[in-house]
């Protein structure tokens, strides 16, 4: 059953269900009433004349949207472009990377899992080989991090797959280290980076990896179906989408060949990217420094979330400050239960806090599923009385729960 009063007050540009507190915008995002208007305006004039909005209007709008996103994210000219999701992009890139029978690629123990499947399966297509990094969990300094990238470094390396925040615990790695790093031994680094736009200001001309890939739709708060694939230059060439419609050829236009490529790869629902400058705008405006106040707001409602739950359960943060950004991780210790592999199958911590408190957060896995911690987010629509409920609620799970779930079958 819900609480039938929540904390904190329904915010003014978002609309949730009535009874629950939405501390997840990490997984899914949640897009403002704003930009469902335009996104419901956009479909009404594709309906209203499909041929001339999509062979006319479509191409100019994209190219606007590719301009806002390359000036936002700092990307050199003609590097960006569009895909749905952060899942399409790193196969994308994947499928792109020069892999050899002996090569050797990288990726930490903490990558989500969808990267970590797409990464082991285009490898061994290509004979090519999976090496670990094991991250440390908690972290003390960044120094460890580090130290875990190098050691797991071997002569037949030749990539690395590395997040710019880590999913399961919103870590935010030192990225540019990493590749600098890496780049010093002859590796070429791909980052995932489906929580950075928005959470984190970006300079991807500058951060020297060899591609970057971002959704739009988790801390940019566009419509769902949107994100950034970003290619080094010197990458670009025979760099292909995973399905080919239009080539350079087909074009006079001011796009790079590399941009033709992924412009239009069948009918799409343009809807979602083309919010996109609608969603920069609007979240920017959202504070009087525009965005680098959302992101450090955010950041610091985040940190004080955790430190308020932290001190709830009587645990220590499992990372510095300075490697937090808009999610925080708080872990769960003596928690952990067996968990079903049915498909939706819910952790009986998420569940109960959904079902019973009306908390929506996920509780997420790390170390080989031996630690479990319950991650929050901060967005403009949180407030601090909803992590105080939180920090309640789960005291009350661990005084009268964790016996029933963390027993094998039970």
């Amino acid at each position: 059953m819900f609480t039938p009063e929540l904390p904190g007050a329904q915010p003014v540009f978002w609309r949730f269900k009535e009874g629950i507190v939405f501390l997840n915008h990490g997984s899914f995002g949640a897009c403002p009433l704003p930009v469902q208007k335009r996104r419901e305006s956009l479909l009404r004039l594709i309906e209203f004349d499909p041929m001339g909005f999509l062979v006319s209007d479509y191409q100019p709008l994209l190219a606007d949207v590719l301009e806002k996103l390359t000036e936002f994210t700092g990307a050199q000219t003609g590097s960006l472009v569009l895909v749905e999701n952060t899942t399409t992009g790193i196969n994308t890139i994947l499928k792109n990377l020069p892999l050899n029978p002996g090569d050797e690629i990288l990726v930490t123990d903490q990558e989500y899992f969808s990267s970590i499947n797409s990464l082991r399966v285009i490898a061994g297509i290509r004979g090519a080989s999976v090496r670990l990094i094991h991250l440390p969990f908690p972290v003390k300094t960044e120094n460890d991090v580090l130290a875990a990238v190098e050691d797991a470094v071997t002569p037949s390396t030749r990539f690395a797959l590395i997040d710019h925040i880590v999913s399961a615990t919103g870590m935010i790695l030192p990225l540019k280290k990493i590749i600098e790093l890496l780049s010093d031994k002859g590796i070429h680094t791909v980052v995932d980076g489906a929580h950075g736009p928005g959470q984190l200001a970006l300079d991807l001309k500058k951060l020297g990896c060899l591609a970057y890939v971002g959704n739009c739709h988790k801390w940019l708060c566009s419509p769902r179906s949107s994100a950034i694939l970003y290619v080094r230059p010197d990458f670009q060439q025979e760099f292909l989408p995973l399905a080919i419609s239009h080539v350079p050829s087909d074009f006079d236009t001011d796009l790079s060949s590399f941009q033709i490529y992924f412009r239009w790869n069948g009918t799409p629902d343009p809807t979602p990217a083309l919010c996109i400058p609608d969603s920069l705008e609007f979240m920017g405006k959202l504070h009087s420094l525009g965005w680098s106040g959302i992101m450090s707001s955010n950041r610091e409602l985040a940190l004080a979330a955790r430190h308020t739950i932290c001190s709830a359960l009587g645990v220590e943060p499992p990372c510095p400050d300075s490697m937090v950004g808009s999610m925080a991780a708080i872990p769960l210790l003596g928690y952990s239960p067996c968990i079903s592999r049915v498909p939706g199958e819910m952790d009986p911590l998420q569940k109960w806090l959904r079902c019973e408190k009306g908390i929506v957060v996920p509780v997420t896995a790390v170390c080989n599923d031996a630690q479990r911690c319950v991650r929050i987010s901060a967005q403009q629509y949180n407030f601090p009385e909803q992590y105080h409920y939180l920090a309640e609620s789960l005291v009350q799970f661990r005084e009268n729960k964790y016996k029933q779930v963390v027993l094998p079958g039970k």
